[in-house]
């Protein structure tokens, strides 16, 4: 599901969406906090059918996140341990981990002493 949430968002950045809904998911409320609070995205409202509207951000006409991609497949997972997570620097953009404390950016991964799965990364 990840995946289809990830890609709404890209096709809807491709096509200067102001806004882009979708069905609710237990952890996709974790996923747009994080892209939230990275000033990603302007915000998200729930409706009362499960439905969640996401309001895109631009910056002078252009869309903010260049790139969403998704890194970790059912088939072929990705882990990082947290020696791993820490070289990486923060500078070209922002890995979403999920980790057994839950789904966060690997910045707060490391900060926390975790590792885990990559799920996407975002630019």
């Amino acid at each position: 599901m990840l995946a289809k949430i990830i890609n709404r968002l890209r096709n809807s950045y491709m096509v200067y969406h102001l806004e882009v809904s979708f069905k609710e998911v237990s952890f996709c409320t974790k996923i747009l906090d994080i892209l939230w609070k990275e000033n990603l995205i302007c915000g998200y409202k729930k409706t009362n059918n499960d439905i969640i509207k996401v309001f895109l951000r631009y910056h002078d006409g252009s869309p903010i996140c260049t790139r969403l991609i998704i890194l970790s497949r059912p088939r072929d997972r990705l882990y990082l341990s947290l020696i791993d997570l820490s070289r990486i620097s923060d500078d070209f953009g922002i890995l979403i981990v999920s980790t057994p404390k839950g789904i966060m950016t690997s910045k707060k991964a490391v900060c926390k002493g975790e590792g885990g799965e990559i799920l996407a990364y975002i630019a």
